[in-house]
């Protein structure tokens, strides 16, 4: 059977800050090991640690006993009791109390506060299930996508090779863990090279522009569209970073533009989705093609986009309308659910919500369809944005100048905020409930 290493690091690099202290791969493994010991034998663990040191323990922890992880979406009381129904063995592992759960739930604190020494480098069988991700359900229902620890393994050995973070980087992730885009980078990403990655997970702007200080160069920021527009729109001073990745939405060209000479950053956008992890990169702020990860190959058939890699467990239907310029680059023209028609003429609601959220002024928006109701068909496109200092007949101008009039969102609602998953994902669901209430309000 085939074996492959949970970690490729010398016990003495630094693979953590925790605060202000330095965790080595040995440290950290002997955590992981530690908490191993505290958990059934090939039990799978739903890892609510939102610190990001005990997240990362408990993970490998989970795969050490034999067992694996589950993913949540996100935190809400009915996800977690849905998971914990659909696999009734299952231990959940969180630093932090549950408010309404009444389980048995698993401390990370005190058996990685005795670690001990590791015993070596575990060697993991390729085929074990390492973990079950569940999508954000942006687009509809959450589904379940299986990952082996060869998936885990190679794609991270990929990730490194095509991101190529500076070597001896220091990370910063604003992302949280428990999802693909954050567990990547984050949480494998230090496994695999000679990166740090800080435990830490600052979300409003001020915390991390401190966060950030407090890194040595070179520094690498982790991050989406919704922080990295909050961070460009804030007027207080950013560090120097070496490298700025973003993923989970459209991160548009001005936004990138601006960071780059904001911070002196290579901004890196990345491409991908939870059935493949990372798949594609641009340099936004330059281009528009997206490069495709060598280990790729994509397939167009009658139905859309096939991608295959040696290190998938099989094929995976991309869910997204790709025009190629090459066979390993493309340009992204959105989700095929995005796609629309009114009036004869075709546009997609990312590539409108994008033109939105360029608008001077503009912190956060979404343009959408509603959807159809007992009274008829789906009404025209509608529109929630975060402008607090724009009135709707202001966004409307400059939607006009750049937009055919049939997609013009009304209604235009300005909102304090947009119900965001942590991630940055905007779930349909909760858009359209966040819409209905919005709607019965005046003004």
């Amino acid at each position: 059977m085939t074996s492959l290493p949970l970690i490729r690091r010398s016990f003495a690099e630094l693979v953590m800050l925790h605060g202000r202290e330095p965790i080595s791969a040995g440290g950290f493994l002997a955590r992981a090991e530690a908490l191993a010991r505290e958990l059934p034998e090939g039990a799978p663990v739903l890892n609510l640690c939102q610190d990001r040191l005990a997240f990362s323990a408990g993970f490998a922890a989970a795969i050490l006993s034999g067992g694996y992880n589950l993913l949540p979406a996100n935190r809400l009381e009915a996800t977690i009791d849905a998971l914990r129904n659909a696999f009734p063995a299952s231990i959940v592992i969180s630093d932090r109390p549950l408010a309404g759960f009444s389980g048995r739930v698993v401390d990370p604190t005190a058996a990685m506060a005795r670690p001990g020494t590791p015993s070596g480098v575990p060697a993991i069988a390729a085929d074990q299930l390492a973990a079950v991700v569940f999508t954000s359900g942006s687009t509809g229902q959450a589904s379940r996508i299986d990952k082996s620890w060869r998936t885990l393994h190679d794609s991270s050995l990929i990730n490194l090779a095509q991101l190529d973070p500076p070597a001896g980087a220091r990370i910063l992730a604003t992302v949280p863990p428990q999802h693909m885009w954050g567990l990547e980078t984050s949480v494998l990403m230090p496994w695999f090279g000679t990166v740090t990655v800080s435990s830490a997970r600052p979300f409003f702007v001020a915390d991390i522009c401190r966060a950030l200080e407090d890194l040595e160069e070179p520094r690498v920021l982790v991050s989406t569209p919704v922080h990295l527009r909050a961070l460009a729109e804030s007027n207080l001073e950013l560090p120097t970073i070496e490298r700025i990745y973003s993923a989970t939405a459209p991160l548009s060209r001005s936004l990138a533009r601006h960071l780059e000479q904001q911070t002196g950053a290579q901004v890196v956008e990345v491409y991908g989705c939870s059935e493949t992890g990372c798949l594609a990169r641009r340099q936004t702020a330059r281009v528009s093609d997206w490069q495709l990860f060598d280990a790729f190959e994509l397939t167009p058939d009658a139905r859309g986009v096939v991608a295959r890699a040696d290190h998938l467990d099989g094929p995976v239907r991309l869910m997204d309308h790709l025009e190629f310029r090459s066979r390993d680059s493309f340009r992204l023209l959105g989700r095929h659910s995005d796609l629309i028609n009114i009036a004869g003429k075709r546009a997609s609601l990312a590539e409108l919500t994008g033109i939105l959220l360029d608008i001077p002024g503009v912190i956060d928006g979404v343009i959408f369809q509603p959807p159809e109701t007992d009274a008829g068909p789906a009404p025209r496109l509608a529109a929630l944005v975060v402008a607090p200092n724009l009135a709707p007949a202001d966004i409307r101008q400059a939607l006009g100048r750049r937009i055919d009039p049939a997609f013009m969102p009304r209604p235009l609602k300005l909102v304090e905020s947009l119900p965001r998953a942590e991630t940055g994902k905007l779930p349909r669901q909760s858009l359209l409930q966040f819409f209905a209430r919005t709607c019965r309000q005046p003004g």
